[in-house]
């Protein structure tokens, strides 16, 4: 991250935000019974903030790449 680009700052906080979201959620996951109703819906809000977070992270690279002309961008956890 560009400490001095506003975009980089930016993206960086909504990755933030979405790997937060997506934890959170996973750690909820864990604590109810498999297979009852709630987790079924809980599964379908994890896919869903994991699909957040990986394009978070996407356009991150994309950013980095294309804005800052760095080939080689480090791959973010995920």
């Amino acid at each position: 991250m560009r400490q001095d680009c506003p975009e980089c700052q930016r993206l960086w906080r909504e990755y933030a935000a979405a790997t937060t979201t997506h934890i959170s959620l996973e750690n909820k996951l864990r604590q109810l019974a498999p297979g009852s109703d709630a987790a079924e819906a809980l599964e379908r809000d994890v896919a869903a903030a994991t699909t957040v977070r990986q394009a978070a992270r996407q356009a991150i690279q994309r950013h980095e790449s294309a804005d800052h002309g760095d080939s080689e961008v480090a791959e973010l956890g995920s």
